[in-house]
């Protein structure tokens, strides 16, 4: 394998995982909107967003468990149906309710592709490459947040939601049909498929790693931040305090994954070069102190200034945290390290928009800037706990 060439295999679940992402953006950016539009009010709101990650807390672990066992294609072949299912759903829902159990059932398919599609990558590509590797691959996922948040609010007032509801599941069977036709993906054998399953005890016992602790704490914080306030106050904030359109907030968020995707195919072979570590304490200093910052400001330029950088910023907590939890253990514990790595991604995500619009609601939106901000910053001893990684015979460990 050339030094960058990194196989079929993996151009093609960067491909599906773009389609995916892309139907999610196309309405998630003003999901809470839609909520309130149907009758959702308060904490509703915060629930009906947040319970796409309600089945994704408890899964996320369970699908490392299930990849090993039964390999990855038919894991992440049915995490994308389900996709599928709950988009089409999305054209029926009457009320909140409804959009609550379809999210719920959205979240029981994600985790099968997305955390397995990530442990596939992690044992797919050299020990050399890895970081590398997982910032393509997010990068190219992410640009696909970029191309539906800047059309999702132009879309919505353009065709209506049941218009933006069909977008996302035409979308989502295009990235099934691209998953399933053609060969490359489930003739691929990788390290983590010949060995014997993990048994339950093993899944569970990396939970017992500190260093795996202490990226779970990190990206629990980072995403209460992410799906509290970026992705469900702000835009009632945007739309409703500074009268900014809903075309204008969907550009205004799209202009912040541009920042990320930077981050995707930067960051990542930075720290293949200088280390995990620095990267991540970059990341982490830098987005909580832009989150405070970013409450100071009422423009619409300024405000999209700040949320590009904080897409920068944080997009070096989201390649860090599974590629230091997956070499923080043995080769075969890896879809189990990256599982317990996305429940807390998950979690962070179920926890923030209900603690969030509780802030809003109690307190107002200034103080949603000033807890995001102090969790994540609050993390930073934490982080510098963790020993930095080493090459040991070509490959890269914790110890």
């Amino acid at each position: 394998m050339a030094s960058d060439d990194f196989g079929p295999s993996f151009y093609l679940l960067c491909a599906v995982a773009f389609l995916s992402m892309l139907s999610v953006m196309i309405t998630n950016p003003v999901l809470s909107i839609f909520a309130k539009d149907i009758g959702a009010t308060g904490v509703w709101i915060g629930i009906s967003v947040s319970a796409y990650w309600i089945s994704r807390v408890v899964l996320e672990i369970p699908s490392g468990y299930i990849s090993s066992k039964y390999g990855y294609y038919k894991p992440m072949a049915f995490g994308l149906i389900l996709t599928v299912v709950g988009n089409l759903l999305l054209l029926f829902v009457e009320n909140p309710i409804h959009l609550i159990l379809i999210r719920m059932l959205k979240g029981v398919g994600a985790p099968f592709f997305f955390a397995t599609s990530m442990t596939f990558i992690i044992n797919l590509v050299g020990k050399e490459k890895r970081g590398k590797a997982m910032g393509i691959f997010q990068g190219v996922e992410f640009i696909g947040q970029i191309g539906g948040s800047l059309a999702s609010g132009r879309l919505i007032e353009s065709f209506g939601w049941q218009g933006g509801f069909m977008v996302a599941l035409g979308l989502s069977i295009l990235a099934l049909a691209l998953y399933l036709i053609p060969p490359y993906i489930r003739n691929e054998v990788v390290k983590s498929s010949e060995t014997r399953p993990l048994m339950i005890k093993e899944v569970l016992s990396v939970l017992k790693n500190k260093t795996i602790i202490i990226i779970a704490i990190v990206t629990l914080a980072e995403f209460i931040m992410t799906s509290g306030l970026l992705g469900t106050v702000l835009s009632i904030y945007a739309t409703e305090t500074l009268e900014i359109s809903l075309a204008r907030f969907g550009y205004m968020m799209g202009i912040r994954s541009v920042g990320f995707v930077i981050a995707m195919f930067t960051m990542g072979s930075l720290a293949d070069r200088i280390g995990r570590k620095p990267v991540l304490l970059f990341g982490i200093a830098s987005t909580s102190v832009l989150v405070v910052v970013m409450s100071l400001f009422t423009s619409i330029i300024t405000l999209s200034v700040i949320i590009a950088v904080i897409g920068f910023t944080s997009g070096a907590i989201w390649i860090m945290g599974p590629v230091i939890s997956a070499e923080a253990v043995s080769a075969e514990k890896r879809g189990a390290a990256i599982g317990a790595y996305r429940t807390f991604f998950d979690l962070g995500s179920f926890i923030g928009p209900i603690v969030m619009a509780f802030i809003m609601d109690s307190y107002g939106i200034v103080y949603c800037f000033y807890l995001a901000g102090g969790l994540m910053f609050i993390t930073l001893p934490l982080v510098l706990m963790i020993k930095e990684t080493e090459r040991v015979e070509g490959e890269i460990i914790a110890h």
